[in-house]
């Protein structure tokens, strides 16, 4: 038993509406953080553990907050608790299949999460700014490999790319929307909201079709529901979430690096 889950389990003790009969039941998880279902004697949890804050620079805090508003919204489950000591959240339990879970063809797949990124792109909320060139900075320094000259001329050439598409346009992201965080029932709840922010809408995109490791097909159909929601010309889209894959690609390879040193 890790040391996380033995002070997860020390701090439910404790706490007045999980008391000390309940179940604790692994559910799939993620790349390292790990998920549970938290059963009491008259209700269902979910808590998800933050192993990955040590390579990451996240304001559970301010999550927090932003989750509450967006359940508020109708957008998220509501988060219950957050520990103490920051590394583990509970949420309200949710029994709806996400999309990953439902019979559904691609083309309702790829319409759904382009109708939820519409939708969040829509919303009002207070986030921070999502400063990407910080985060790969931060990543490079976990990671603690040499960069070369040409390899710091690439990432300081999409770091003022990055500074350009977002002083155009800048909305509120999830930056993260895999098929496993959208419900299919309707209307949809979104799940992990770890790496939200104010962020540039196709930057979003990209990540969407990477992090679901979608086909030609199946990403040129994302685009196009996109472009119909959001009222904008698909070649329009289609180029800005193109101006964005590389980014979303260095991102994505140095997380993946930085959490593979890390465990």
């Amino acid at each position: 038993m890790s040391d996380l889950k033995i002070k997860l389990e020390a701090e439910l003790e404790n706490l007045e509406f999980v008391q000390s009969d309940f179940h604790l039941n692994a559910l799939k998880g993620g790349t390292i953080n790990s998920s549970y279902r938290l059963d009491t004697s008259n209700k269902s949890y979910f808590v998800k553990t933050f192993e990955s804050d040590k390579i990451t620079l996240l304001d559970r805090n301010k999550l927090f907050d932003i989750q509450l508003a967006l359940a508020a919204k109708g957008l998220a489950v509501k988060p219950i608790y957050l520990s103490k000591s920051l590394d583990f959240q509970i949420d309200q339990w949710l029994d709806s299949p996400t999309l990953d879970q439902a019979d559904i063809s691609n083309v309702t797949i790829t319409k759904s999460l382009a109708s939820a990124l519409s939708i969040i792109h829509n919303t009002k909320v207070n986030a921070p700014e999502l400063d990407l060139p910080s985060q790969w900075q931060h990543y490079m320094s976990v990671i603690d490999i040499p960069i070369s000259a040409s390899e710091q001329q690439i990432i300081d050439s999409y770091g003022v790319i990055w500074q350009q598409a977002c002083s155009t346009k800048a909305v509120f992201c999830h930056n993260d929307l895999a098929l496993t965080h959208v419900t299919h029932s309707q209307p949809s709840k979104i799940f992990d909201w770890e790496y939200c922010a104010i962020s540039c809408p196709y930057f979003d995109l990209a990540s969407c079709i990477t992090v679901n490791g979608f086909s030609l097909t199946d990403e040129a159909s994302l685009c196009v529901f996109y472009a119909q929601y959001s009222e904008q010309r698909l070649s329009e889209v289609i180029t800005k979430v193109n101006i964005m894959k590389p980014l979303v690609e260095l991102t994505n390879k140095l997380w993946y690096e930085a959490a593979r040193q890390s465990t």
